[in-house]
């Protein structure tokens, strides 16, 4: 699995806020999994994992959206969150840690900076991965990203 992902909205309150992922292969059990966010810069969660996702398979090919809330991801995107979570409430210069068995193999943003108003920062928008990029473990690739 890769974050492909990330978003602070621009509707109220900034939401939609969350975070995209995308199940590379086939998962059996999916509770091996799970994502933290990284505040301001604050470092890494070292594997405390804020959300673990439930016990469940998961198909290759397939995206996962955990979001903050479902009211206004479904009016933005125009389809529900496969998740809710207030662990991704993340703004614009936040980072995400994404776990596997209790270790980062995959990050978006370099979680020892508060990157806002820094290229990565993406307050009130997106960053999208680059196809064929990731996942990028522990250390954050700026060039695998669009914003």
């Amino acid at each position: 699995m890769i974050i492909t992902g990330v978003y602070d909205g621009p509707l109220t309150g900034g939401t939609p806020k969350g975070v995209e992922l995308y199940v590379l292969n086939n998962i059996a059990d999916l509770s091996l999994f799970g994502v933290s966010s990284v505040s301001n810069g604050d470092g890494s969660t070292a594997g405390n994992v804020e959300f673990s996702f439930p016990s469940g398979a998961a198909t290759a090919g397939t995206f996962i959206y955990v979001s903050t809330e479902a009211t206004n991801f479904t009016a933005f995107f125009g389809f529900a969150p496969t998740y809710t979570t207030g662990t991704v409430g993340i703004n614009g210069d936040d980072s995400i840690e994404l776990y596997e068995n209790g270790q980062i193999i995959d990050v978006f943003g370099d979680v020892n900076a508060d990157f806002s108003g820094e290229a990565y920062d993406y307050l009130d928008g997106w960053a999208y991965r680059n196809s064929g990029t990731g996942p990028d473990g522990s250390t954050f690739a700026l060039g695998s990203w669009s914003f």
